[in-house]
């Protein structure tokens, strides 16, 4: 490590007052991902825990690498994760299209993904450690029907290996075991329009739910954030109605206290479970991660 990092008025200064960008794409002013996997047609049938990885191209040719893991088997030919829709110079509220995530939600119930930022056990380049580090995941969300799927969230959860009993549960919004050791999870639940905070800490057997009270409206955009503090406390924000990545965030009517343990090696991810087989798209348009404080050789936020 170069010894000017703890001199602020250094370029290479690595205090906190700095953050780096982990991941930062949106579908109008960055690349279409490179996935894996990208067969079609009866080729794309995969079973449960089936793994695939993307890249996403930034907005200044940088590569931000994504790990994601199939919830449930395909029974029918799946849809390859794709842009689709006609692309705008600049997106409203309502433009339907971005990087469709429904995979084989139009003919198989309960099928879904989770997508890490690295690897799913984590990585220097993508771990945050509690107590440590401070940061955000944030991204926005476009559908025809918020209801046509159980779950869509985004968090933070413990380093570890995936485990595709997680989505179900985050779907159905309920107090139950969600399986990975400790996460905070925050979107749509409850196969409703119900905006859900979704808890737990240190494998203790029961999620514990929180009902925002807030909303979603179909074929709008609606944005999420989950923040993570330096003492490892949880906060969220969204924002409904606005533009991919824009508008002014605000907290949810209702939250949930919740706090990581110190030392703690957690990672941002994104989880889906869908309903029924109606072929209504899941758009993710753009998806951000933040981390502080800042590691030479990394990008600013």
């Amino acid at each position: 490590m170069r010894s000017d990092v703890l001199n602020k008025n250094s370029n290479a200064y690595d205090g906190k007052s700095r953050a780096e960008t982990l991941l930062n794409w949106n579908y109008i002013s960055c690349g279409s991902p490179i996935v894996s996997h990208n067969q079609v047609g009866a080729a794309a049938v995969s079973a449960d825990a089936a793994r695939a990885s993307m890249l996403l191209p930034g907005n200044s040719g940088e590569l931000y690498y994504m790990d994601t893991c199939r919830v449930g088997a395909f029974t029918a030919a799946g849809d390859s994760v794709q842009i689709e829709g006609t692309i705008p110079a600049v997106d409203t509220a309502s433009t339907v299209a971005g990087l469709n995530i429904q995979l084989d939600h139009n003919a198989t119930d309960n099928a879904g993904m989770e997508m890490t930022l690295g690897p799913p056990h984590g990585s220097l380049s993508s771990s945050f450690i509690v107590g440590t580090h401070s940061g955000y995941i944030d991204a926005t969300f476009f559908t025809a029907a918020w209801d046509d799927w159980d779950g869509i969230a985004i968090g933070f959860r413990k380093a570890e290996a995936f485990q595709t009993g997680h989505a179900p549960i985050i779907g159905a919004g309920a107090a139950a075991d969600g399986v990975y050791t400790d996460f905070a999870a925050f979107g749509a639940m409850l196969a409703t329009d119900n905006i859900e905070i979704m808890t737990d800490l240190n494998n203790s057997g029961t999620s514990s739910t929180k009902d925002t009270g807030d909303n979603l409206t179909d074929s709008q955009n609606h944005r999420f954030r989950v923040i993570l503090g330096s003492d490892g406390a949880v906060t969220y924000k969204h924002i409904g109605n606005a533009v991919a990545g824009s508008g002014a965030l605000a907290a949810p009517t209702a939250t949930e206290s919740f706090t990581f343990d110190s030392g703690d090696e957690i990672i941002p991810y994104v989880v889906t479970h869908g309903a029924g087989t109606d072929d209504v798209p899941l758009f993710l348009k753009d998806i951000k991660v933040v981390r502080s404080p800042f590691r030479p050789g990394h990008s600013v936020a």
